[in-house]
């Protein structure tokens, strides 16, 4: 049986960030985002293309689901097979002067 290339991201993910993966994927409104943990909400997306659009509409929708959960949002993407982390910049500052 081969598993789908996102399903492999988002397991690894899962192990990653010391988290679990959503039922459902994140298409229920009770468990909305793909992983989460303690701190953040996360959205996995990945392609096999060299580059992948982020609306503000997109963001809007993690970050609106991470607010509601009481989580950071966080979008993690596999872009063909660099791995990047996206979240808001206010955010990213503040976890960096917590670990200060």
């Amino acid at each position: 049986m081969v598993i789908q290339k996102w399903k492999q991201f988002e397991k690894k993910l899962g192990k990653e960030f010391e988290g679990k993966r959503q039922k459902g994927s994140g298409n229920l409104w009770h468990t909305p985002g793909d992983i989460s943990n303690k701190k953040f909400l996360i959205e996995a997306k990945q392609t096999s293309k060299f580059s992948y659009s982020i609306s503000r509409k997109t963001w809007q929708k993690i970050y609106n689901e991470a607010l509601f959960s009481y989580r950071l949002p966080l979008l993690a993407l596999l872009l063909g097979d660099i791995e990047l982390v996206i979240l808001d910049k206010n955010d990213f500052l503040q976890l960096i002067k917590d670990l200060k």
